[in-house]
Parts: structure tokens; C-alpha cells; sequence
């Protein structure tokens, strides 16, 4: 009963429009809210434990008592990993008919995390998108446009659905040549651009050649920015640009700046973060559980990124908690503007390339307000590495395809560096992908 009424006060009151979502979460006592989080997280654990294979068995290896959950963390040990999304059957996660599917690329397998939904949570997605974006700003009579990629992945879809809540014109050009969206895009005179971060760098240095357009506002999100480049890009067009955080299994969004641009502001009605075990920093991996979603709930997903809780309360009057920029991945993956690489990606390009060797890394670093990736081997045979530059492009078509077109486009740096056998090993394990970057 407690949980049919949340779903009615959210649906029917809540989010009937952006403007009154905001209204009415900056009003709501904290209690209230609290109220909801804890109904909608207790409604979610039935609702897996009961529908879901894979919840079903998992909680009867660590049974708990439902009415005593206050919060995520009172089901320890219990986790969901990335490796659970790829090794069990995705019918194993579902606890309703689905309607649509996303996909995710991680480190734990070539295969791909699907991730399922309905329409209905789709729709949902929508109206928080809309009130976040409203809080930034764009309105009906703004004029939208997203260089984000379609294929597989939701943020496109789920900035559609947010738009259509607003009622602003909106235009999907797609990842496609940064100066070719210049060109065509400039004539719709749209005011806001959504685009991946690295992209949109790339796209502020052919408008700091050819001239800007007047823009109200950038969004940008898909991996971290360095605060450098994001004040070229900003001072390039006249706006602000920002940052969103989010993965395919939160359905693209965890949380989005503020103009404060202080971290990113969680929806904590849909989304229960936590950092199980923080560093004296408060720094740790970020574990999220779904609240309202039906479909495919994910329960103490393990995101693999590592961030921290920031509970002060924000300058733009928003209590809620908010999340710090991400310092790094808690396993091998690594966000990049050209996307996400790991180390089986690699290994699958040298393999093509016939470059299979006793030992390499990959050092990604800065320069020029731009990613640069590294590619360092340990080689005797007197190649040179403009040879081996060349090779692993063409042995990226198979697992790095959107990495090597953005490397083409000049979104990223790209260098082969030879070593002598040796050189590069100096402990007991070689990391395979080595972050340089400070953000």
C-alpha cells in the first residue's frame, strides 16, 4: 500500500511538469523524501527477490529480514557486479516485460552488458531529464542539437525523451566529423549543443577558427573533462558548459552539474548512492541501487568508478548529496573522448595486427586540451613506430572502431613507443592501462 502511494504522489504530483518537480523538491522536508527513498528501495528488493532468477537465488545465499532495510547497505554483502551482467542470462535480471534495450561495454568479458526497459520507464526518464534540464535553463523556445552516437546507447534516447517533457526543438546530427557538424548544423541556429566532452573540445577549435554561433548552454557527458579544457571551450563559445555523469545500467543519468559546477547533483528519488568502503579521502567505488525501475532493477551495482559523497550543501540551494568528478576506474576500463577502451580491446587490435607481444601498456595522457593514447611495447625486431602506428590503426576496425574514428577525426593524440624486451616490467604485474591524466 505505502508503495502504491509513492508511485502515485511521483507520477501523478511529482512529475507533472519540471517546473513543479523542482518546486517540489526543494520544498519537501527532508523526511518526506527520505520516506519515499526508503519505500521505493524496500518495493525494489521485493519486487527482484520475488521476479528476478538471479535476485531470488542471490538473496537466498544471504537472507535479510525486508522490513528492517533502512538503506542499501543494510543488505551487505550482497553486490551486483559488471561480471554478473555478462555471465548470467539477461532473462535471469528481468522482473517484467521489456521494451527496449541498451548496451554497455566494460572490461569484464567482450560481451556486452544489455541492460532492459519499458517504455513506461523510458517516459519516466524523460521527466526527470526535462526538471534537470529545466534547473539548467532550456526551455520550450530554446533549439537543441546532439552529436550523441544512436548505436546501442541511451543517452540520445533518454535527451529526446527529456526534450519532448520541455517542448524545445531538438536535432540529433549524430557522432559524426566535428566540422562537418559545424557546417551543417550552424543554419538551425540552435542555441544548446549536447555532446561528449572531448567531442565538444574538438568542435570548439574548428568554431574558434571558422567563428561561433550565439549559445545559451553546453552539456556534456560520457567521460571526464579536464577544468582547462572546459574553460577553452567555454571562453571559445560564451556559455557554460556542463558535465553530466552517467552509465547505461542508471539508464544514462546519475547525476548533472549545477551552474556552480561543484559536483554533480544525484536524483536521490530514483537513485541510492553509496560508497561502501571510502578512502581516508572519502574517496571509493561508487555502488548505486535503482529505485523505481520494474523491468531490470540493479540492486548494489558495483559502478567500477571511483568518486566520493559530498554532503554540504551546494550553493545553488539544492541540499541533495552530490557526487565528486571521478578520479578513476576501480578496474581497467578507462573513459576517453574517443570511448571506453580496456585492455581486451587492444589485445583483439594487436592480434589483427600481427603485433602480439611479451609485454605492453598504455599510458593515456594530456596535450592540447586533448586525450593522448600511448601505445608502449617492448619489441626487437627493428620495426619502427610509425610502421607499428599504422598497423594497430588497422587492427582497431575490429574491437576499436569508434575509438579509431575518433583518433581519424583528431579527437584524440595517438603514438606508438618502442621498448627494448624488459624495459617496461619492473614489478610483478605490468598494469595494462596506465591514467596520467589529472582532471
Amino acid at each position: 500500500m505505502l508503495s502504491q502511494l509513492s508511485d502515485f504522489l511521483q507520477r501523478k504530483i511529482i512529475w507533472e511538469s519540471p517546473e513543479r518537480a523542482l518546486a517540489l523538491y526543494k520544498k519537501a522536508p527532508k523526511a518526506l523524501i527520505e520516506w519515499f527513498r526508503v519505500a521505493n528501495l524496500r518495493r525494489t528488493i521485493e519486487l527482484a527477490g520475488t521476479k528476478s532468477i538471479f535476485y531470488g537465488e542471490l538473496f537466498a545465499r544471504h537472507p535479510f529480514e525486508l522490513k528492517t532495510v533502512g538503506s542499501p547497505k543494510d543488505l551487505f554483502p550482497i553486490f551486483t557486479t559488471e561480471r554478473d551482467l555478462v555471465t548470467y542470462p539477461s532473462q535471469h535480471f528481468l522482473c517484467a516485460r521489456a521494451d527496449t534495450a541498451f548496451e554497455s561495454t566494460g572490461t569484464a568479458s567482450k560481451t556486452p552488458k544489455r541492460i532492459f526497459f519499458s517504455n513506461r520507464e523510458l517516459e519516466d526518464a524523460g521527466r526527470i531529464g526535462a526538471a534537470g534540464l529545466w534547473r539548467l535553463g532550456v526551455c520550450a523556445s530554446d533549439r537543441v542539437v546532439s552529436s550523441f552516437d544512436y548505436s546501442f546507447w541511451v543517452s540520445g534516447p533518454a535527451l529526446k525523451a527529456a526534450l519532448e517533457g520541455i517542448g524545445a526543438f531538438h536535432i540529433e546530427a549524430g557522432r559524426m566529423d566535428p566540422k562537418d557538424f559545424y557546417d551543417r548544423v550552424k543554419p538551425y541556429h540552435c542555441n544548446v549543443i549536447v555532446a561528449d566532452p572531448g567531442w565538444l573540445v574538438r568542435l570548439s577549435e574548428v568554431a574558434e577558427k571558422e567563428g561561433p554561433w550565439p549559445l545559451k548552454l553546453m552539456i556534456a557527458g560520457g567521460e571526464n573533462l579536464a577544468e582547462n579544457s572546459r574553460r577553452y571551450a567555454e571562453n571559445v563559445w560564451g556559455a557554460k558548459l556542463i558535465l553530466s555523469y552517467g552509465q547505461t545500467e542508471a539508464f544514462g543519468m546519475i547525476g548533472v552539474e549545477c551552474p556552480e559546477q561543484q559536483g554533480y547533483h544525484i536524483n536521490d528519488m530514483d537513485l541510492w548512492a553509496e560508497i561502501p568502503a571510502p578512502d581516508k579521502d572519502g574517496y571509493g567505488e561508487l555502488v548505486y541501487t535503482t529505485l523505481r525501475r520494474s523491468v531490470m532493477p540493479l540492486i548494489r551495482y558495483r559502478s567500477g568508478d571511483v568518486t566520493k559523497l559530498i554532503h554540504e550543501p551546494c550553493r545553488c540551494g539544492v541540499s541533495s548529496p552530490r557526487l565528486a568528478k571521478l578520479k578513476g576506474r576501480a578496474d581497467d576500463l578507462a573513459v576517453t573522448s574517443v570511448g571506453n577502451i580496456a585492455p581486451w580491446m587492444f589485445e583483439s587490435a594487436m592480434d589483427a595486427a600481427g603485433l602480439r607481444s611479451a609485454e605492453w601498456q598504455i599510458k593515456l595522457s594530456q596535450a592540447e586540451r586533448r586525450d593522448t593514447i600511448e601505445f608502449h611495447i617492448e619489441m626487437s625486431n627493428g620495426a619502427s613506430a610509425e610502421t607499428l602506428r599504422e598497423k594497430m590503426l588497422e587492427g582497431m576496425k575490429l574491437e576499436l572502431g569508434v575509438a579509431r574514428q575518433g583518433i581519424l577525426q583528431g579527437l584524440a593524440g595517438f603514438a606508438v613507443k618502442i621498448h627494448a624486451p624488459g624495459e617496461l616490467k619492473q614489478g610483478r604485474k605490468l598494469k595494462r592501462i596506465l591514467d596520467q591524466r589529472t582532471f
